[in-house]
């Protein structure tokens, strides 16, 4: 009969796939110990004999210090057998007594080793081994068998926690930012509210009626009526009277002195074909006016008069005035002298075409009436930034177009240095471009195209420019049509060099051209 300890036989699991050992009952699982020295060494018969003696020795001498003696079913446990005592194959074996008295014997040596060693940690309670420990920490463990599947499960359910948190947030986010954006805009709005709120309770009618009179002193010595005597037209005289001389007719307008040398700025409509010129000054005085130069382009006029103790209106920035802030117009309608209206700043850069002037106008709503042209149009300083020169329709209706000052005075300056306007000329003449490249499905092109070239010797034919070209930008400022196109390369000086991106046959490029200066009045087609 066989007296060796019993194995457990692996059992398998219940999915098949791998064997899982089981463990005895009396096997639980226990904190780790520290480290200890083998219980149960190899030794010979000759070494077991000996320790059994030395610890009966041990026994008899002292029986406190003996070591606690195991029974047969511990050994039993020990080795994997039933821990029935009715089984008595374990007593068949005449080594079991020797080797049970070996394990007790080295079982008290582990126990006092482990005492000394944790009465020296810390007084912690001393370790005590049995043959439990020995036996579960031999005995073979567990090991759960991985489960297919787990892993692809794993990931399809975070892929579908991605998805479900993409399509949350395509819907979700863009509410946010537009909450976001609405406070940001509700905020403005409402800081704009309370500052214009406080300033508000600081302004009294009678300092906003104060300003007003102020700004009327300050700009009214500057305007000038201006009365023109022209020949009338051969075709109005009287049916009576073909055979007698031309009527003489009277025109009048307004004007604004800008250097005490005698210089006046006003609109050369106003005295175009004028006979003779009369300035009537703020103090009442009378002076004829010679013409210095005139811009057909702009529709301004110099005139010069010869009179002493004159006020010039200092020039204002029309590009720094903000849309919306208050101005006043001074001026002579209907003979009216240094008549003041007021109003508002209604637009800049407005592009309208009248005759062959083109020209970005201030817009306002202040009252300009016949008369009224050729006058000042002022800012809350009483600084010039507008001449008043043309209104929607025949009668006022309250829209109102001055020359910037910014325009004005370049016209004023190169007019008083040579009497005239070197303005550029490319030498072309121009059309719109087609609606179907505008608004192409391919692609989208704005600018002025060239029709045809004016001679051989213009600045455009000496760069190489072709009839069907399209002049995109002008020194990298993008051209709009036909009329920006003449207002860019007017607004540039006789001699300038300017870049032209050109479109030719859906290609791109950039050459150099040196205007000219333009020979005659402008004509559009």
């Amino acid at each position: 009969m066989d007296h060796s300890p019993r194995r457990f036989t692996p059992e398998p699991s219940v999915d098949g796939t791998q064997p899982v050992q089981s463990q005895p009952a009396e096997c639980r699982p226990e904190p780790p110990h520290p480290a200890l020295p083998p219980i149960l060494p190899d030794v010979s018969a000759h070494e077991v004999s000996a320790d059994i003696a030395s610890a009966d020795e041990t026994t008899a001498s002292d029986p406190a210090e003996a070591p606690p003696r195991l029974s047969f079913e511990a050994i039993d446990v020990a080795a994997g057998a039933d821990c029935d005592p009715s089984n008595g194959d374990h007593l068949l074996s005449q080594h079991v007594p020797a080797e049970a008295r070996l394990a007790e014997h080295r079982l008290a040596e582990v126990n006092r080793s482990a005492t000394a060693l944790t009465e020296s940690a810390a007084g912690e309670p001393p370790i005590e081994v049995t043959l439990d420990d020995v036996v579960c920490e031999s005995a073979p463990r567990t090991i759960p068998a991985p489960r297919r599947g787990e892993p692809i499960l794993h990931s399809l359910v975070l892929l579908a926690t991605i998805l479900i948190m993409l399509g949350a947030a395509r819907f979700v986010v863009p509410g946010i930012v537009e909450e976001i954006r609405y406070a940001q805009h509700r905020g403005q709005l409402r800081a704009e509210f309370e500052v214009a709120s406080e300033g508000l309770r600081n302004v009294s009618l009678d300092t906003l009626s104060q300003a007003y009179q102020m700004v009327t002193a300050a700009a009214g010595p500057s305007v000038v009526h201006i009365n023109v005597t022209r020949n009338s037209d051969p075709g109005m005289r009287g049916v009576n009277y073909r055979d007698s001389a031309p009527m003489p007719v009277s025109d009048q307008g307004s004007g604004v002195i800008v250097d005490p040398a005698g210089f006046v700025l006003t609109n050369r409509h106003v005295i175009a074909d004028g006979e003779e010129i009369e300035v009537t000054l703020s103090d009442g005085r009378t002076v004829v006016a010679s013409v210095t130069g005139t811009d057909p382009v702009t529709d301004l006029a110099v005139l010069k008069i010869d009179a002493d103790r004159l006020i010039p209106i200092p020039w204002g920035d029309s590009e720094r005035i903000r849309v919306g802030s208050p101005v006043w117009a001074i001026g002579s309608p209907f003979g009216l002298d240094r008549t003041v209206t007021f109003g508002i700043l209604s637009g800049k850069h407005r592009v309208i075409r009248a005759s062959e002037r083109y020209q970005d106008f201030m817009q306002s709503d202040v009252a300009v009436n016949p008369g009224n042209s050729g006058g000042p149009l002022v800012d809350s300083k009483g600084t010039l930034i507008g001449i008043n020169t043309a209104i929607v329709g025949d009668t006022y209706q309250g829209v109102s177009f001055s020359i910037p000052s910014a325009v004005a005075k370049k016209v004023y300056e190169q007019i008083r240095k040579s009497g005239s306007v070197a303005r550029g000329w490319l030498g072309v003449s121009l059309e719109e471009v087609p609606d179907a490249l505008v608004a192409g499905d391919n692609y989208r092109v704005r600018g002025a195209r060239v029709d045809s070239l004016a001679d051989n010797g213009s600045g455009a034919a000496k760069a190489g420019l072709q009839p069907g070209d399209i002049i995109a930008k002008v020194d990298a400022e993008p051209i709009r049509d036909v009329l920006h196109l003449i207002q860019v390369i007017g607004n540039a000086m006789a001699g300038t060099q300017v870049r032209l991106s050109v479109i030719r046959d859906t290609q791109q490029f950039e050459v150099d051209v040196l205007l000219g200066e333009r020979p005659a009045p402008l004509v559009l087609r």
